[in-house]
């Protein structure tokens, strides 16, 4: 990986050579966070995961990843809200993301969707 000039942690970054050259890695975990937000002035926005964008194409591999349905405690008036651990575990569990994973993680739209998710994995 290249340094990234402006970034804190750039060895956290990976460019689509690196990746290509890795698709094939066993502990390989590519998934797609991609979240539209579509403005609802009745509620702020309504909340659409990208499931259609991953399903028109993706990175060989990749597993679409619903960020709210699969990464987001239960809760009555607050979105994406940080799930327990265990359920957290469970989750990227589901998704193959173990102990030895290398997890790359990208949006189609903001990139705020796959750096949630990173910041969940770190937290």
């Amino acid at each position: 990986m290249s340094e990234a000039q402006g970034f804190a942690h750039p060895e956290f970054l990976a460019e689509t050579d690196w990746l290509a050259a890795r698709l094939d890695d066993p502990n390989l975990v590519v998934l797609d966070c991609t979240t539209h937000l579509i403005p609802d002035p009745k509620i702020t926005y309504t909340v659409k995961p990208g499931r259609e964008d991953f399903e028109q194409g993706h990175i060989p591999g990749a597993q679409f990843l619903d960020l709210e349905a699969d990464l987001s405690a239960k809760h009555p008036k607050l979105r994406f809200m940080m799930p327990g651990l265990e359920e957290f575990a469970a989750a990227m569990g589901r998704f193959g993301v173990g102990e030895n994973s290398r997890v790359i993680l990208y949006s189609t739209t903001t990139p705020q969707w796959a750096a949630r998710v990173w910041w969940m994995l770190r937290n």
